[in-house]
């Protein structure tokens, strides 16, 4: 099956949300399904074999946690969400290969009504904390108030602003009233509010469960062994253990801020399981013959411009920026040709893309006229900071874009090298004015959230601080939709604006991919390639 943009899989919808499907399918017909699929395509589970019960897996990540309360980290592939993953599970998770929201502790989560403004999520009978604290509706409705408090300063606070009211209109069942129609709301809770913690934890410590995390999680924390590892066990009380759910006794997830190591330890037995999101790296693993699972998304690898501050607060320098680069040939210097240059912020493949309107760059003559005019022909130089995150990769490319713009009278890049922690809370909380321009990651499915909270205006999220009614507008007009047409032509809208703007400029497409040892079987990547551990387990 040839691999393919996973929101191009995705089911159409239909536009009036009365006609919505109702609820999602069932969990156990979602097993039985996955448990059919080949490794042959690369977005699929992988199914080399049969999980014996118990064992142990380690996997690597590229930094340590922020955090393991949900309020207080990033749920993003190579951040925290694979840990937020085993120790809370989901409500529900968006499908790669379908680009469809699947449950999981929920049993649904459906419009309720002619519009789509108003919600309803049913929670499966008897899913408990592994305190003991039942996890029904009461439950996500106080996670999700917790969320919006301006008080408690969560990283989801934007998502959780986008709810007006939340009913327990029974024990498990919770009404949901949004302060405006989207009828994209389930992608948002996959990405932002599908890990649920205890009340009776968050109660118990009002600063936070960051080391003493309780979920209801496949997994339990046993030690955290700062900057080097966390270590995790078998929770004896979830909700899957009478399916003998999960199949590991023991998890054990390390840092490992190079992913060439890593995958160079995973092909040595050292290391079962990593996440990349590298293509030079993926494809070197494919090469060695190792378990690889891609999958493709929006967002990609970008130059982010803090238009809150100078110099990118003038359109000039953030024109001449980009036209001093070639996104074609940074992925022939760093990328070996591996990956896709960009032309947008979609993924070529996208069924909303439009790749004829891709930002202009790579014009060194007009880059030369641009910074001439922003440095008054070098007399006034501008000098800023580029922060990068600890990846080898990644400081090549910033290392290399120093050099080119020191070659412009009056230009001056310095290079600021970051753990993913401190990277994390800078540069992608928005609203910052430590930073002038940064390495910007985006690995996004659904263009809802991700495309919104990235530029509109109102998003907490909008780290670039780029405000445009235009754009606004064709954002909130897309998110009211699930029709395939409207979409496209309200996100054309964005593109064209954007173009004109450029509050970033984006590189290389970006790609996820769980890279793993041929004895691991059950790798499912949700979301933007998150780990699914219920199903994970060893053949040996």
């Amino acid at each position: 099956m040839t691999r393919t943009s996973l929101l191009s899989l995705r089911s159409p919808r239909r536009t009036r949300p009365r006609r919505r499907m109702a609820a999602l399918i069932a969990a156990g017909t979602l097993v039985t399904a996955l448990a059919g699929c080949g490794s042959d395509d690369k977005t699929k589970p992988s199914a080399a074999g049969t999980p014996k019960q118990g064992g142990s897996l380690t996997m690597s990540l590229p930094g340590d946690s922020t955090s393991l309360d949900p309020f207080a980290t990033s749920y993003v592939n190579v951040a925290d969400g694979s840990r937020m993953s085993a120790l809370y599970d989901s409500l529900v998770w968006a499908d790669p290969t379908t680009g469809s929201v699947r449950p999981q502790i929920a049993e649904s989560l459906a419009i309720n009504g002619p519009r789509a403004d108003t919600w309803q999520l049913k929670i499966r009978p008897n899913v408990k904390f592994s305190d003991g604290t039942l996890l029904d509706a009461e439950a996500v409705r106080f996670n999700w108030e917790r969320h919006k408090d301006p008080k408690v300063g969560s990283f989801q606070r934007g998502a959780a602003s986008n709810i007006a009211s939340l009913t327990v209109s029974s024990p498990l069942t919770l009404d949901i009233k949004l302060v405006a129609e989207n009828a994209n709301f389930d992608h948002l809770v996959t990405r932002t509010l599908t890990f649920i913690a205890s009340p009776t934890a968050l109660r118990a410590s009002p600063t936070g469960i960051g080391d003493k995390p309780v979920g209801a999680g496949p997994y339990k924390l046993v030690s955290w062994e700062r900057g080097a590892k966390q270590t995790y066990t078998r929770n004896p009380d979830y909700w899957q253990r009478e399916k003998g759910l999960p199949h590991l006794d023991n998890l054990t997830i390390t840092v490992d801020t190079d992913v060439n190591h890593s995958i160079t330890a995973v092909d040595q037995g050292k290391t079962d399981l990593t996440v990349a999101v590298d293509p030079l790296a993926t494809a070197q693993a494919e090469d060695k013959k190792l378990g690889v699972q891609r999958i493709s998304l929006n967002g990609g690898q970008m130059v982010v411009f803090n238009m809150n501050v100078a110099p990118f607060k003038d359109l000039r320098a953030r024109r001449a920026f980009v036209f001093a680069f070639s996104g074609a040939e940074l992925n022939q210097k760093f990328f070996g040709g591996k990956g896709t240059p960009a032309k947008g912020i979609f993924a070529a493949s996208s069924p909303v893309a439009n790749i004829q309107l891709a930002a202009s760059e790579n014009d060194k003559e007009r880059a030369k006229q641009l910074f001439d005019d922003v440095t008054a022909g070098g007399t006034k130089p501008i000098k800023f900071t580029y922060w990068v995150p600890q990846a080898p990769a990644s400081i090549r490319v910033a290392e290399y874009m120093k050099q080119v713009l020191g070659t412009y009278a009056g230009v001056e890049m310095d290079v600021k090298i970051v753990d993913i922690a401190t990277y994390v809370k800078t540069v992608r909380g928005g609203g910052s004015t430590e930073w002038q321009a940064a390495l910007g990651q985006q690995w996004i499915d659904d263009p809802e959230p991700g495309i919104y909270d990235l530029l509109h205006s109102k998003s907490m999220t909008n780290n670039s601080s780029y405000e445009n009614a235009l754009v606004d507008t064709a954002l909130e007009d897309a998110r009211r939709t699930t029709d395939p047409a409207q979409r496209r032509d309200a996100y054309t809208r964005v593109q064209l604006q954007v173009n004109k703007d450029m509050p970033f400029w984006v590189y290389q497409e970006a790609v996820a991919a769980a890279i793993h040892s041929p004895r691991i079987t059950g790798v499912q990547l949700i979301n933007d390639g998150v780990v699914l551990w219920d199903r994970i387990g060893t053949t040996g």
